[in-house]
C-alpha cells in the first residue's frame, strides 16, 4: 500500500488496538506519515490499558500521544436471541476497552503536560445488530463527552463511523488511512468530538 500522505506526524508513538484490513490500513498510513507505531491487547481493565501503554512508551522511548482503537466483531443476533453473556460480551468488545484505553492516555498525558490525540474506529450502527447499534450509539456519546472534558487539556477524541472498518476495496482503505492520519495530526487541532464516515 503506497503511502498517501506527507511525513508530517513529527514521528510520536501511536498505540494501536484492534485487528482487521481496516485498522491495518490506518496503521500503515500513521507510519508512513512519520509516527511510530505500538501494538496492545484489548483491555479488560484499567490496568491492562495502562500497563500496554506504559510498555509502549518504554520500548519507543517516548511517551505515547496518540491513540488509535478499533473494535472487534459485535454478535448480529437479533435482540430477542441475545443472552446476557452474548450481550455483556458485546459491550466489552465495542465499550468498554476503548474507554479503558483512553481514560489511561488521557491519565498519563495530563499527568506529563502533554497534548494528545484519541481515535476510535467503528462500524455503522445499522451494520448489525442489537449489540452493534447500542456499542456504536454509546461510542458516538462516549466520543463527544471526551472531547468536552478532555478539550482544555489538548486530548482531542473522534470517531470515524465506515463500514470500511471491516474491509474495503484498495482505495477505500487508502481512504480511511488517510482521513486518520488528518485527524490525529496537528492540521487537525481544532477537530474534536466528531463523528465521520466514509461511506457512499
Amino acid at each position: 500500500m503506497s503511502r498517501t500522505v506527507p511525513s508530517w506526524l513529527e514521528d510520536p508513538v501511536a498505540i494501536v488496538i484492534g485487528e482487521g484490513e481496516g485498522v491495518e490500513a490506518v496503521a500503515h498510513e500513521l507510519a508512513a506519515a512519520g509516527a511510530t507505531i505500538a501494538r496492545g491487547p484489548v483491555a479488560e481493565s484499567h490496568a491492562v490499558a495502562a500497563e500496554a501503554i506504559a510498555a509502549a512508551s518504554a520500548a519507543a522511548r517516548d511517551p505515547v500521544t496518540l491513540l488509535v482503537h478499533a473494535g472487534g466483531p459485535l454478535s448480529a443476533l437479533s435482540a430477542e436471541k441475545l443472552d446476557p453473556d452474548a450481550w455483556r460480551t458485546g459491550m466489552k468488545t465495542g465499550l468498554d476497552s476503548r474507554f479503558f484505553y483512553a481514560a489511561e492516555l488521557a491519565k498519563s498525558l495530563i499527568a506529563q503536560g502533554l497534548t494528545g490525540s484519541i481515535l476510535f474506529l467503528d462500524l455503522p450502527e445499522d451494520a448489525g445488530g442489537a449489540v452493534q447499534a447500542t456499542a456504536s450509539g454509546a461510542l458516538g456519546n462516549l466520543t463527544k463527552t471526551l472531547a468536552v472534558e478532555w478539550a482544555r487539556d489538548g486530548i482531542r477524541v473522534n470517531t470515524i463511523t465506515s463500514r470500511v472498518v471491516a474491509g474495503g476495496t484498495k482505495e477505500e482503505l487508502r481512504s480511511l488511512g488517510a482521513l486518520a492520519s488528518y485527524l490525529v495530526s496537528d492540521f487537525a487541532a481544532y477537530v474534536t468530538g466528531s463523528l465521520i464516515g466514509i461511506d457512499d
